[in-house]
């Protein structure tokens, strides 16, 4: 039996029928030119349901079935672990497009994992157009985060397009970090009495502050049509676009690239919300996971904060929203750096938990949220990426939406990709499809407006 670390009850407690809280990720794969993806699909299934399961992917919540209640997991037998559940096929219907591959993973994602069983599943996804296949994985964020998601699937995935073998990512390296003794959180995670305090009087500074434009606080947001309550469905939706784009708009406005991530992402929703005539006076604003892994951490634990940065999506110039972004970003940057060593996730925490308690009392999607949207941005390699021989086309990550908030993007960077995914809730009426265009658009609108040639701005 191994306690359930308080920081991770938080996905727990938000768990409900319409706002499961797994996350997962939507790999597209090629196998060579002109060879019958079928054999590669069945040997990557074969190979996957005889693969060994180990911590955290043996852990069920005990007792089972318990869900957001529990306190403790109950680690399973290999033997106990059953892989007709976990690990299944799937056959897309004809044309095998993008658009009948994202409304099926659209489908699996909306719906909950098992709380009386390990809290995970994957699909490997035949009949898409061109001779690709898919493998679509998701898991509970009580067991992991999207950096620890992809730090398993280090296992799966290699560099060499000849090996057609393959490892599954929930064997037996991928380590669940240290169980929280019996006396609460370990002492790195906890942090202290004045790391708290500290973190505290830091918030009430950014109240004190709300009125700079750049500065974003907790719960001090617009209302908004991404925000509300949720239902049971869910939208998906992805884009691919050059790494090096980032990387030299970045560079040559002296930001980062996740600066330039916000900024178009604010960019995006502003001309969606003036197109419903519901654009609010004040910038939305983003949560943004910060990682807190120290170095040499390979666990596959929840191991971030929260900070709250601005999308500028009150600026119509996109020179000038990314400024306000890149400004916003280092305000919550210098703030959560001058914490306590070991107190950065206290921050997140003094907003998490007012946050879970809204929905738990019901009042999700009614009040405030801490933030609009929640924006990630999560690191991969930056070499080729193959498995069982299959070339990797795109890797997109996908979050959990939860009553209150009720989009989530995240971009993953690799090989020279910048993978983005949107994830909405199915009835948000900001059409993602059209967000995800206009996240093209506003990127050409900052490659002109720094100057680099052949960018056209619609």
């Amino acid at each position: 039996m191994t306690r359930i670390r308080m920081s991770d009850r938080v996905f727990l407690a938000l768990e409900s029928a319409a706002t499961p809280q797994h996350v997962g990720l939507l790999m597209t794969l090629a196998p060579p030119a002109g060879a019958d993806p079928g054999p590669y699909a069945r040997r990557l299934f074969e190979r996957l349901v005889g693969a060994p399961v180990a911590a955290p992917f043996s852990y069920r919540l005990r007792p089972a079935g318990a869900g957001r209640f529990s306190r403790s997991w109950q680690v399973l037998a290999d033997e106990d672990v059953d892989r007709s559940h976990h690990v299944r096929r799937h056959l897309l219907l004809a044309p095998g497009g993008e658009r009948e591959l994202l409304d099926h993973v659209a489908l699996v994602h909306a719906r909950p994992l098992e709380p009386g069983r390990p809290l995970w599943e994957c699909e490997v996804i035949e009949g898409l157009a061109g001779g690709r296949l898919a493998f679509y994985f998701k898991v509970h964020h009580a067991l992991t985060d999207g950096l620890g998601l992809q730090r398993s699937m280090r296992r799966m995935i290699g560099v060499d397009p000849l090996d057609e073998g393959t490892d599954a990512p929930w064997g037996a390296e991928c380590g669940a970090g240290t169980p929280e003794p019996a006396g609460g959180e370990p002492t790195g995670a906890g942090g202290s009495a004045a790391g708290l305090g500290r973190a505290a009087l830091t918030m009430l500074a950014g109240l004190r502050a709300a009125g700079d434009p750049a500065r974003a606080v907790p719960f001090v947001v617009p209302r908004s049509p991404v925000n509300g309550a949720v239902g049971t469905t869910r939208s998906v939706v992805t884009r691919t676009y050059g790494l090096d784009r980032f990387r030299v708009t970045a560079k040559a406005a002296g930001v980062t690239v996740n600066d330039v991530l916000l900024s178009v992402c604010g960019g995006a929703l502003r001309r969606s919300l003036l197109e419903l005539g519901r654009l609010p006076e004040r910038s939305l604003t983003a949560g943004t996971p910060v990682s807190t892994r120290r170095p040499g951490d390979t666990t596959t634990a929840n191991a971030f904060a929260l900070t709250v940065m601005s999308l500028g999506t009150a600026v119509a110039d996109p020179l000038e929203r990314l400024r306000t972004v890149a400004r916003s970003s280092a305000i919550a940057k210098r703030e959560l750096g001058g914490l306590p060593q070991g107190s950065a996730g206290l921050y997140g925490a003094l907003f998490t938990w007012p946050f879970v308690a809204q929905n738990l009392l019901g009042a999700g999607g009614a009040t405030r949220p801490p933030y609009n949207v929640v924006v990630s941005n999560v690191p991969g390699p930056a070499v080729q990426e193959y498995v069982a021989g299959c070339r990797v086309e795109g890797l997109h990550p996908l979050g959990s939406v939860c009553h209150g908030v009720r989009l989530f993007v995240v971009a993953r960077s690799g090989a020279g990709r910048f993978d983005l995914s949107f994830l909405g809730d199915g009835a948000l009426p900001v059409p993602l499809d059209e967000v995800g265009d206009l996240v093209g658009d506003e990127l050409r609108c900052l490659e002109r407006a720094v100057g680099r040639t052949g960018a056209v701005c619609r």
